[in-house]
């Protein structure tokens, strides 16, 4: 069920096992939610006969309240949780935070459906709790949220505010305390615990839906219903709201057998990054990465291309910087003569006009004048898409100086501009920055990470417009996919090659026959050179089990064949065969691989990559869940390590690109359409000719899903 929205905004709060001691949790809670300016009333609940808590009136149970309150805050001991739910339900409260950390989740299951029944969300066990500054609510007991309420810090502006969800409570609070030092627009954190009953995703869902947070910072070891992410995820995308996430941990390996090169080389983590890929997500992996992703996104604008302009006041400071960034996959480019001129009639004659533009010390003089007239020119040049300024922002005072001119600047110049100091900056000039919208990055590492935010999520965004201008067409579903048409495990030629041709997945003239004169004669009828291949369900691949003859001639068949059989009967003494697959030899070309995989948690996953028999020695490949636009195949196509071989490396003619794409998107298609059908699909390899000669798949594994005894029930 949905989130109820009074969890949020409740009208009342009542604190379950409230304490005057602010050393216990239970006190920190009380003072938390009463500190923080929450404006409606707070019941401090005890059993103990206080007359009053915290200098608010005290009282025994719920029968005692004089309303029934919209949320319940409970630190009481995780035996009595389960039932104080269940009443808390039957009685009308809209949510509850659990912060008790030694609940039974067993009896908390069975509460939890009493709530939900009732409409009531709750939050946790063992959570953290949550925090909504510009509301006055603190669910929380976190120290940070003390020292907040404590010394309010001032309010700075943004385009985006920033929200932290967060599975870890004590992660969540850290990434809200250091956003808060680095004076971040937050809109709020929520921690959500063991997640009994309300997970991440649902405040992410909420918060998309309210549109008041544009940044959304997240952090989990998993999902509890991973193929929900992609709903929420697009509809994240839809609003321009970037997430960005932080996943820790690893996935439960299955627990079926990986008969396809596509299993083999899917990792852990494989299926996530794919879904983070497909929609925009971008994954961090430390704290300083989130952070400086977070500032970007939350004050500027998006990028669509890469081009940095480092201006700096010290050459040794540009040159590492412009490494750094290079590291990143971020251009410097060279500028035009025309530029360099133009920003030279700004500078001293003994600076550089190159990129990096070393305007030496004497360019931040004058409250900065030279220096803001180069940011601006290079803004307004088209020449680079952001713009890096490295400055010493020691002296005190020294971005209040530039303020009145950089402020209106920032505001038109239409590119990010990113601010570093290579000398220990003060607070002082920091905030000021904070205080007109501009943000001190604390490494050039950290600016490399915000500009590639700005940089993948703005070429996202300009990908999905692409996407919804030209969709995906449809197929009629193959009839062969109702589970009961098809054999388990791995399916036979002929209806491999049935499901095959309705997906218009192109493959080579072949026959199957059981001997070798018949062989013969369906090799005479598609003509010479042909490839044997031996065919059963108990030999996923072909060619380790001596079962493929390849460049086979008239003269050389019979004994082939022979050879074949032979090799299978020594390698495989038990497997079933259905016979040998004469098919026509086809001309070379670039090995690639197809599949699809079933991921436990996110359905199924396309997998393109560099193929032939090293395929899982080359690892070079790329995953997307279907369904895939022929855009996005493309863009699979861009991302391999090695596509400057197709593109026509060493005098090559280029590859049939597009051909390739037609042939993902249609492996796509039925990926989306044998989802919980089949299990996995391998083409290995598909021949790739040069421009206008197309595809082929010249082998094909297709496995079905075999459904366990629980499932069969």
């Amino acid at each position: 069920m949905p989130l109820n929205p009074k969890l949020l905004a409740p009208g009342s709060v009542a604190v379950i096992g409230a304490s005057d001691d602010l050393s216990k949790t239970r006190g920190k809670i009380l003072h938390c939610v009463k500190a923080a300016g929450f404006s409606g009333p707070i019941y401090p609940v005890n059993p103990g006969g206080y007359a009053t808590l915290q200098g608010l009136k005290a009282y025994a149970s719920l029968d005692d309240l004089p309303e029934v309150p919209d949320l319940l805050l409970i630190g009481i001991p995780g035996a009595g949780v389960p039932a104080l739910i269940e009443d808390a339900a039957r009685r009308g409260c809209a949510g509850a935070v659990v912060f008790s950390s030694d609940v039974v989740l067993a009896d908390m299951e069975r509460a939890v459906e009493v709530a939900r029944r009732a409409g009531m969300s709750v939050l946790g066990p063992n959570t953290e709790g949550f925090y909504v500054p510009k509301a006055g609510l603190a669910a929380t007991f976190a120290h940070v949220v003390e020292e907040c309420i404590a010394h309010p810090p001032p309010a700075f502006p943004s385009q985006r505010r920033v929200a932290v969800v967060s599975q870890s409570g004590g992660i969540g609070f850290a990434l809200f305390g250091r956003a808060l030092a680095a004076h971040l627009d937050l809109h709020s954190v929520v921690t959500t615990g063991n997640e009994a009953d309300l997970e991440v995703l649902d405040f992410v869902e909420h918060l998309v839906e309210q549109g008041d947070a544009g940044v959304i910072l997240l952090f989990i070891e998993g999902l509890k219903d991973a193929r929900r992410f992609a709903a929420v995820a697009q509809r994240a995308a839809e609003r321009q709201i970037p997430i960005v996430v932080m996943k820790v941990g690893r996935s439960e390996a299955g627990q079926r057998a990986a008969v396809s090169h596509t299993a083999h080389l899917a990792g852990a983590d494989t299926a996530y990054d794919a879904v983070f890929e497909r929609h925009g997500v971008i994954r961090v992996f430390d704290a300083e990465e989130m952070l400086a992703a977070a500032a970007a996104l939350s004050l500027m604008p998006f990028m669509t291309g890469n081009r940095v302009a480092v201006v700096t006041t010290s050459g040794g400071a540009g040159g590492w910087a412009a490494d750094l960034l290079s590291a990143q996959g971020l251009e410097i480019p060279a500028l035009s003569a025309d530029l360099q001129q133009a920003l030279m009639a700004h500078l001293p004659s003994y600076a550089s006009a190159g990129n990096p533009v070393d305007t030496t010390v004497a360019a931040a003089e004058q409250k900065g004048r030279a220096m803001l007239a180069v940011i601006e020119a290079l803004a307004a040049s088209g020449e680079v898409d952001a713009v890096l300024l490295n400055m010493g922002l020691s002296a005190k005072g020294r971005i209040d100086g530039m303020a009145p001119v950089l402020q209106p600047l920032l505001a038109r110049c239409g590119v990010p501009v990113l601010f570093h100091s290579h000398i220990t900056p003060t607070a002082q000039n920091l905030q000021a920055l904070a205080a007109i919208g501009a943000h001190g990055f604390p490494s050039f590492r950290a600016c490399a990470a915000g500009l590639d935010a700005l940089r993948r999520y703005g070429q996202f965004q300009q990908q999905l417009a692409a996407a919804e201008a030209c969709p995906a067409s449809k197929t009629v579903r193959s009839p062969l996919l109702d589970a009961r048409a098809l054999e388990a495990g791995v399916l036979g030629e002929a209806q491999t090659r049935e499901l095959l041709a309705h997906y218009r997945i192109p493959m080579p003239p072949s026959a199957l026959v059981q001997d070798a004169a018949a062989a013969l004669v369906a090799a005479r009828d598609m003509g010479f050179p042909v490839v044997l291949k031996i065919q059963s369900p108990d030999i996923a691949h072909k060619t380790e089990a001596g079962g493929v003859e390849l460049h086979v001639s008239d003269d050389t068949l019979h004994a082939a064949y022979e050879r074949l059989m032979s090799n299978v009967r020594q390698h495989a003494p038990d497997a079933r065969l259905e016979g040998v697959q004469v098919q026509k030899m086809m001309p070379p070309g670039h090995e690639m691989v197809v599949g699809v995989l079933n991921d436990i948690d996110f359905g199924p996953l396309v997998m393109l990559g560099f193929g032939g028999i090293y395929v899982e020695v080359l690892k070079d490949v790329v995953f997307a869940p279907p369904p895939i636009a022929h855009g996005t195949a493309l863009q699979m196509i861009d991302r391999l390590k090695a596509s400057a071989i197709l593109k026509g490396a060493r005098g090559r003619p280029p590859a049939d690109l597009a051909a390739l794409a037609d042939f993902i998107v249609a492996v796509s298609r039925l990926a989306a359409d044998g989802d919980g059908v089949t299990d996995q699909i391998d083409f290995n390899p598909v021949l790739v000719y040069p421009k206008g000669q197309g595809v082929v798949a010249v082998d094909a594994l297709v496995a079905t899903h075999v459904k366990t005894p629980e499932e069969t029930h």
